[in-house]
C-alpha cells in the first residue's frame, strides 16, 4: 500500500546561482538570465527582488550584460534574481564603510556619508534638477541657471542677514539711506 507518507520526498532544494542578463522585461521589471555552469543555459523570466512593491514602490533592473545573483529551485525552472554583484570586471564605485552611493552610466551620482553627515548630488553636464513641494520649484536648467518658484514666500538669509533688496528699492547701510539703481543681471526677482 504507497499513500502520501510513503512517497519519496521531492527535491526542494534552492540553488544559488551566478548568471548574466540577456534580456529585460522593463514593464514587470523580469530578466531572462544566462548561467555559465549550465552550459550558457537560459532562465524563463525572472523576478527582479525590489524592496517594496505594493504602496511604496522601488524600481531598478539590472543591465543587459550585468552579472546577477538568483535563488532558483532544484531544478532551475523557477527562481528570481536577488541582486547583482561587484568583479574583477565590475568593481565598487566606492571603498568606504560609511558611503550610501548610487551612481550612473552617464555620471550621475547621489552619496550620503553618514560618518561626515554630507550629502553630495551630481548631475553630469547638460542635465536637469528639479525639486518641488507644496505648489513650490528649485529647477537647474542645462545651462546651469537656477530658477526658484514659490507660491508663498521665498525666505534668504536669516539672523542679521535676512531679507532681500531689489532694483528700485529703498536701502540703508551703514554709510547712509539710498535707492539701488543698478544690479547685476545674475539674479532677477519678479
Amino acid at each position: 500500500m504507497h499513500g502520501y507518507r510513503d512517497r519519496e520526498p521531492e527535491d526542494t532544494r534552492a540553488a544559488f546561482r551566478v548568471g548574466i542578463v540577456k534580456v529585460q522585461d522593463t514593464q514587470r521589471c523580469r530578466v531572462r538570465v544566462a548561467f555559465p555552469d549550465r552550459d550558457q543555459m537560459q532562465s524563463w523570466w525572472l523576478p527582479v527582488i525590489v524592496p517594496k512593491a505594493q504602496n511604496d514602490k522601488a524600481y531598478w533592473i539590472p543591465d543587459i550584460g550585468e552579472q546577477v545573483v538568483c535563488l532558483m529551485d532544484a531544478h532551475d525552472e523557477d527562481g528570481a534574481v536577488v541582486g547583482a554583484v561587484y568583479s574583477t570586471a565590475d568593481t565598487a564605485p566606492v571603498n568606504n564603510p560609511d558611503a550610501l552611493h548610487l551612481s550612473c552610466k552617464d555620471g550621475a551620482a547621489f552619496e550620503y556619508n553618514r560618518a561626515s553627515h554630507a550629502l553630495q548630488v551630481s548631475i553630469p553636464g547638460g542635465g536637469t534638477v528639479t525639486i518641488a513641494a507644496n505648489g513650490a520649484q528649485i529647477t537647474i536648467d542645462p545651462n546651469g541657471n537656477v530658477k526658484v518658484t514659490a507660491s508663498g514666500q521665498i525666505q534668504l538669509g536669516g539672523g542679521a542677514l535676512k531679507g532681500v533688496a531689489r532694483l528700485g528699492d529703498s536701502v540703508t547701510c551703514p554709510a547712509g539711506s539710498g535707492t539701488i539703481v543698478s544690479a547685476s543681471t545674475n539674479v532677477l526677482a519678479d
